[in-house]
């Protein structure tokens, strides 16, 4: 999620705060302060109850007074649909994977990151390759009167110098060339890649972090390192996808690799990254770490020289959640660091049990400067320390309301965008829609009431729709590059998707439709999925004949 924090600021004050009961789970707390070495305490937390958050009948029956006058039947499903049980395992698939092993080094002085790369890949197309086209998002960052495109001005950011470009099949060597979209990068094969065939393909890399408080930037002493390097695109029965990138969602589109990294960065500071580390040393002025992380769409770290960590778990998942203790966003800090732990604990327990299990053994959270609510990147998100968010209210059940609710967004993405994958400039709603879907299973989860119930009311009504003119993000299942305006993107991903994905829920069973979901991940697990992949599960699971949900369907995705 990369949005206006004004327009998500007005959807995340649909309700308060009325009651709170823990996810069942045993939890471990551990402060650690990474700059200074300090004896490390360990807090162990078990709180046990019989359900999570809502009653049970509440979580599987729509309440009174969530419909229209109209009572909408509860649908039957199909007798042959058996939904995967809650809490069930999403297994990495064994096949084998793109691979990318990369050296890296981050120049806190320069406000660079760079090294070599190798990725192994193949074609896993019908056609021949004569051309590789490749995403180089942080060349966007330049000044606008040099790209002619970008979408930050007055900024310091450089285009990626991108040298040794190597086919490792004859160690030829490529001579790249960049669209007028700078962010495009076409590398010409001397040797056709055909079908099935894999290859290796090498080069190295300097791009330049633009002073920003952004998903890509430092600023606070925090580096934010994402979308970094030039990475492949990918290929579909249209060719190499390289939609125009935007700033407010995403637009990034890629296969699930695996990645083998090291990274350098100065000696004093901590980097948290995707995947998890397996060894850390100290040479010279350098700290190197050795990161493996399988089955992922994208590496990217955060790193800072004063971070504070605040460590926990939740079902063998390691959670990391820090901010700069150099530049505290308030004085609460250290209480904002602890919500986000337990938000992210809550988020995994209730996001686990409604999609299935988090598959990955740790997941970090950054508290930092950017101009956004959150955003999310495998294994890893960040989330905004703006005020809005970081804001104690008077509710002491849960102190930080939508800082919770921002989190279980952004880790509602771990399952869409990382889990299953989407071209998010095509089909904005498929990844976008399911996250804001999941602030519903968190609040319902953690007892959020008024909140839950204050949504459910207001949702219905895409059911009941007399005039089409008061909604004009819809149909939302559209491109971004079709939508007239930001603010009906912003509606019909973020707003609209969310209501109709409750609704569903609404109409065919709350539990019933999340099995819906599982069926649906399951299935799409690990690919690049689709809008036409959903309502094949959907109608499988659910029938063509329920007039509610086709009406519902008629109204928001005009099918």
């Amino acid at each position: 999620m990369k949005h206006v924090k004004k327009i998500l600021a007005i959807a995340l004050t649909l309700g308060m705060v009325l009651s709170v009961v823990a996810c069942g789970q045993t939890t471990e707390t551990t402060k650690k302060k990474k700059k200074k070495k300090t004896k490390k305490t360990t807090t162990t937390i078990t709180e046990t109850t019989e359900e999570p958050g809502l009653s049970t009948s509440y979580e599987t029956d729509p309440p009174s007074d969530s419909t229209s006058e109209t009572q909408m039947p509860t649908a039957t499903l199909s007798p042959d649909f058996k939904a995967p049980e809650k809490s069930c395992a999403i297994a990495i698939p064994t096949e084998e994977r793109y691979q990318y092993v990369m050296d890296l080094t981050l120049d806190e002085k320069e406000n660079t990151v760079g090294g070599h790369v190798e990725v192994t890949f193949f074609n896993n197309s019908d056609e021949s390759w004569d051309e590789l086209c490749l995403r180089d998002y942080s060349s966007l960052f330049v000044d606008a009167d040099t790209s002619g495109i970008t979408y930050v001005n007055e900024t310091n950011g450089a285009l990626t110098e991108i040298t040794n470009i190597t086919d490792r099949r004859d160690k030829s060597k490529i001579e790249m060339r960049r669209d007028n979209d700078v962010s495009v990068v076409w590398f010409p094969l001397s040797k056709v890649l055909a079908p099935k065939e894999k290859m290796t393909l090498s080069y190295d890399f300097v791009a330049k972090i633009p002073t920003l408080a952004d998903r890509y930037g430092v600023k606070n002493g925090v580096f934010n390192v994402t979308n970094f390097y030039p990475i492949l695109a990918v290929y579909t029965e249209n060719g190499w996808s390289h939609e125009a990138f935007y700033n407010e969602g995403e637009c990034f589109f890629s296969e699930v690799s695996d990645y083998e990294v090291t990274l350098r960065v100065p000696k004093d500071f901590t980097a948290l990254t995707t995947g998890t580390a397996s060894s850390e040393k100290t040479e010279g002025s350098s700290k190197i770490y050795t990161i493996d992380a399988p089955c992922v769409r994208d590496f990217v770290f955060s790193a800072c020289e004063t971070f504070d960590i605040l460590e926990g778990d939740y079902n063998g998942v390691h959670i990391n959640v820090a901010y700069n203790s150099a530049h505290p966003a308030t004085k609460e800090m250290e209480e904002v660091q602890a919500a986000s732990l337990k938000a992210s604990q809550d988020s995994l327990a209730a996001l686990g049990s409604a999609f299935g299990e988090y598959p990955y053994p740790e997941v970090d959270v950054i508290l930092a400067t950017i101009d956004a609510g959150g955003m999310e990147y495998p294994n890893l998100v960040i989330i905004t320390d703006d005020q809005y968010y970081t804001r104690k209210n008077a509710y002491e059940t849960i102190p930080y309301e939508e800082l919770g609710v921002t989190i279980a967004h952004e880790l509602g993405h771990q399952w869409f965008m990382g889990i299953v994958g989407n071209n998010s400039g095509l089909e904005p709603w498929l990844d976008e829609s399911f996250a804001s879907y999941s602030e519903t299973v968190y609040e319902a989860w953690v007892g959020l009431k008024d909140r839950y119930e204050n949504f459910s009311r207001d949702s219905n009504d895409l059911v009941y729709i007399d005039n089409m003119a008061y909604y004009p993000e819809l149909p939302i299942n559209r491109s971004r590059y079709a939508f007239p305006n930001m603010n009906d993107y912003l509606n019909a991903v973020y707003f609209t998707g969310k209501a109709a994905l409750f609704q569903m829920g609404e109409i065919i069973g709350r539990d019933e439709f999340n099995g819906v979901v599982r069926e649906y991940v399951k299935r799409n697990a690990f690919t690049n999925s689709t809008e036409e992949r959903f309502f094949e599960v959907l109608y499988e699971c659910a029938g063509k004949d329920n007039e509610y949900l086709n009406l519902l369907i008629k109204n928001v995705f005009n099918r």
